[in-house]
């Protein structure tokens, strides 16, 4: 969101994930969207202000130290795979559900349901007297 850190992506980048376990849904308030690529194949500048938090027993996230963005989530069992958060990504036209994990929870249901409201960016933007977000 500030742009202290910034990410590069190579590799096919056509599907993405859904989780919506308990940590998920702490980070985000919702569920977690991320697009799954070896560590290797990301580029990133701005890393002295990358926070990680060992949020399992099994992984981390990262959040961005400056503003608090979402980063990742990220298995510790020294495998080279890293779920990059969906709202990293300027341009995710194209990309596909893949994996939705922990559906049984609360969380999926909810956001499933109609909303009452519905607004555009134009409209959103005239309510709130805003410009770019």
């Amino acid at each position: 969101m500030c742009g202290a850190v910034s990410f590069t992506a190579q590799g096919t980048l056509d599907r993405f994930n859904i989780c919506a376990c308990d940590m998920c849904r702490r980070v985000t308030g919702s569920q977690f969207f991320s697009v799954w690529l070896r560590m290797d194949d990301v580029d990133m500048t701005g890393a002295e202000h990358i926070r990680t938090l060992q949020s399992s027993d099994w992984a981390e996230r990262a959040f961005c130290g400056k503003c608090g963005s979402a980063l990742w989530y990220r298995p510790t069992d020294n495998s080279d795979g890293v779920g990059l958060s969906l709202g990293l990504f300027d341009d995710i036209a194209g990309l596909e559900a893949d994996n939705h994990w922990y559906t049984d929870k609360e969380i999926c249901r909810t956001v499933k349901l109609a909303p009452a409201h519905t607004m555009t960016e134009a409209e959103t933007h005239a309510q709130f007297g805003g410009g770019a977000v």
